[in-house]
């Protein structure tokens, strides 16, 4: 492996921040209800112009909030699309490795899905496409993010130890993965239908969702590691950020804009787009944390012979 690259860290860094814009202008988009704002996928305006997705004219790329913020989100995809390419490219030089360039794949692929559900969505003017893009969309970003970890110097340079409780961390790393990532399936179904059960459902799960990346993060900290300290850390602050944004979203929906069928405010199309982010963020540092946790940890020989003497008996 040729750690002396820099290439592959600045690419898999540079991707992921491609896709933060991404996020934003993707959850502009449903809050402003502008999935629709331009015909077309790879051809714009059809029978109207016929444009060419990177030659759209400026005239109509700045004509309402809707058909800008559509327009520059693909602009968006198609910049994170080639970053992909290079990232690929990049480890493929690097020889960084099997897990390194066979996660850049991953992001690609990831990230070709993506443009192609978001492309079909429009062409075939499908709610049910906007819901799953979005949905994914959680998913690709935590993929970029874990090549960002896999190719920081850090991460590749840490050794592990043994630890009692690296077993039980492992389950409540995943379990917060899941318990975030169904939080934000819920939040998409409410966002794109308003459905008084998605609502009742996702505040719920919020419960859960919250519960269970506390305790990920008192878990991290009695490990007393200080890399792990510092994912805890940043896990307790992006969770309670989330819910104080959650609260504010709920707030902006039914007092100022009047409820999810009601015309957007400027508030609602704030906190909802922040909530989107936050929800990204707070999903990448579960993912992270469990990264770390089986970078750092391994579970005591002994422990793991009692395991295995126990599932063979």
């Amino acid at each position: 492996m040729d750690q002396s690259s820099p290439w592959p860290r600045r690419l898999a860094l540079a991707t992921w921040l491609g896709a933060l814009p991404l996020v934003v202008l993707g959850g502009s988009v449903t809050t402003l209800r502008a999935g629709m704002a331009i015909d077309g996928w790879w051809v714009l305006d059809r029978g109207n112009g016929d444009h060419f997705l990177l030659a759209y004219p400026i005239d109509k790329w700045f004509a309402n909030a809707g058909t800008f913020t559509e327009h520059t989100h693909r602009l968006f995809g198609t910049l994170v699309g080639m970053l992909s390419i290079a990232l690929v490219i990049a480890a493929h030089r690097a020889n960084a490795g099997a897990q390194r360039i066979g996660w850049a794949w991953v992001g690609l692929l990831a990230v070709c899905a993506q443009g192609t559900i978001g492309g079909f969505r429009v062409l075939e003017n499908s709610p049910d496409l906007a819901f799953l893009h979005g949905v994914f969309a959680q998913a690709v970003l935590a993929v970029l993010a874990v090549n960002v970890v896999l190719n920081d110097a850090r991460f590749v340079a840490a050794r592990s130890r043994e630890h009692s409780q690296a077993a039980s961390l492992s389950r409540k790393a995943k379990l917060a993965i899941a318990a975030v990532y169904g939080q934000i399936f819920l939040g998409a179904w409410l966002r794109h239908t308003g459905n008084d059960l998605a609502l009742i459902g996702h505040i719920v799960f919020a419960a859960l969702a919250t519960g269970a990346v506390i305790a990920l993060a008192r878990g991290l900290r009695e490990c007393r590691d200080p890399e792990l300290a510092r994912e805890a850390k940043r896990l307790l602050w992006l969770v309670m950020t989330q819910v104080a944004i959650g609260v504010l979203t709920l707030v902006a929906i039914v007092l100022v804009s009047g409820g999810f069928t009601a015309e957007v405010s400027a508030a609602e199309t704030i906190t909802a787009t922040a909530h989107v982010l936050f929800g990204a963020f707070t999903l990448q540092a579960c993912v992270a944390a469990a990264m770390w946790t089986a970078r750092r940890l391994t579970q005591p020989a002994s422990v793991a012979s009692l395991a295995g003497a126990e599932v063979a008996r």
